[in-house]
């Protein structure tokens, strides 16, 4: 499992000032050793803590991760990147997200055990692009934690660009973006809330998000502590 609270106290240590540790009494400077048979012994110690770590993932996946699906969408992945899309009328449906650094820690899930490991849950901001002819209406939207462990959506921002055109998907920085904190409250609930559900873009459809996020996450993680082992084992 990944401690944050451990990260969170390396990172404290490392941001005080060299010099103010040095002049700390009794405190031993580590010292860089470059003998082979360190280095060898280091390795084999890693080794094992990845091997154990990755049967404590694959564990806490069998037990407390799903897999879900997007019915009506395409999906393709590309490394953390996840793109969904489908058709509607004339219009193209495009949701991206990204899982990197998408992981908060549910500590009071329903039904665990008071001393159960705390389940990771990844909630990525995601971008909605829907393309009509030239143009494409697109909303950056994040997700956001509701009653009963439900999840739900804001719009942070919104805007009007031009149709991306192959693999130039940029906008470019002139083009104006409204908050979506400032907004009428019936624009609010006829382009934020009715324009989306129509296109499936929905509660349900958040909640789905997170599901596979959370999923597809934490098959990355794994992955990753798997090219570590070949890594250090080369």
């Amino acid at each position: 499992m990944r401690l944050a609270p451990a990260l969170r106290s390396l990172a404290r240590f490392a941001a005080v000032p060299r010099r103010s540790l040095a002049q700390h009494q009794g405190l031993q400077i580590r010292c860089l050793h470059s003998s082979t048979q360190f280095f060898s012994s280091a390795a084999s110690q890693l080794v094992e803590c990845l091997e154990g770590e990755i049967r404590a993932e694959k564990e806490l996946e069998s037990q407390s991760l799903s897999q879900a699906s997007f019915p009506g969408f395409n999906v393709t992945t590309n490394g953390a990147e996840v793109r969904l899309t489908k058709k509607h009328g004339n219009e193209d449906i495009l949701v991206i997200f990204n899982v990197n650094h998408s992981v908060d820690v549910n500590e009071d899930a329903e039904g665990e055990a008071p001393d159960a490991a705390p389940v990771p849950v990844a909630l990525p901001p995601f971008q909605v692009e829907i393309t009509k002819g030239p143009e494409r209406l697109c909303f950056h939207l994040e997700v956001c934690e509701g009653a009963n462990q439900q999840y739900d959506f804001a719009v942070e921002e919104f805007y009007i660009a031009n149709a991306a055109k192959g693999n130039e998907e940029d906008v470019a920085s002139h083009v104006y973006a409204s908050s979506g904190q400032y907004i009428d409250s019936n624009l609010h609930d006829l382009l934020f809330v009715r324009y989306l559900e129509e296109r499936g873009l929905d509660t349900h459809f958040c909640n789905t998000l997170v599901q596979y996020a959370t999923h597809y996450e934490h098959s990355q993680y794994v992955g990753l502590l798997n090219k570590i082992k070949e890594f250090v084992t080369k």
